[in-house]
């Protein structure tokens, strides 16, 4: 999965093709993020049924990560994310549109591994129909 660094180049791709923008927030240490990009998000990204219908991406929020955000600035990416809380329990979900707004409810952790794949593709197709 592609680390996004360009907030900017992303959400002008969302707006141009109309998709929303799902975002895995990780960290460095977290092996349930590893768990979540491994088995949940690298098969929707191999299968292709998502093709043109999402872009996906990870933000990591580890110290000294930095993204340019909407108006081309280079900021830390907890700074980037502060509009979402400050206390990320990562693996963290969004479902944003290219302003950021978030059009499903974002996955916070993964309390059930037997069931985050159902959660994950039943949030993604939300924010699809919201776009």
């Amino acid at each position: 999965m592609l680390r996004i660094a360009d907030w900017q180049g992303v959400s002008g791709q969302a707006l141009q093709g109309r998709v929303p923008v799902v975002v895995l927030i990780d960290q460095e240490d977290c092996p349930y993020c590893r768990q979540a990009e491994e088995d949940f998000f690298d098969p929707i990204l191999t299968g292709g049924e998502m093709d043109g219908r999402a872009i996906f991406g990870k933000i990591s929020i580890d110290e000294g990560e930095t993204i340019l955000d909407e108006n081309g600035n280079r900021i830390s990416t907890r700074e980037f994310l502060a509009d979402y809380g400050s206390d990320f329990l990562t693996p963290t979900v969004l479902f944003l549109n290219h302003a950021k707004h978030e059009l499903a409810e974002r996955l916070i952790g993964m309390l059930t591994p037997d069931y985050y794949g159902y959660y994950l593709e039943r949030a993604i197709h939300s924010a699809m129909s919201k776009v």
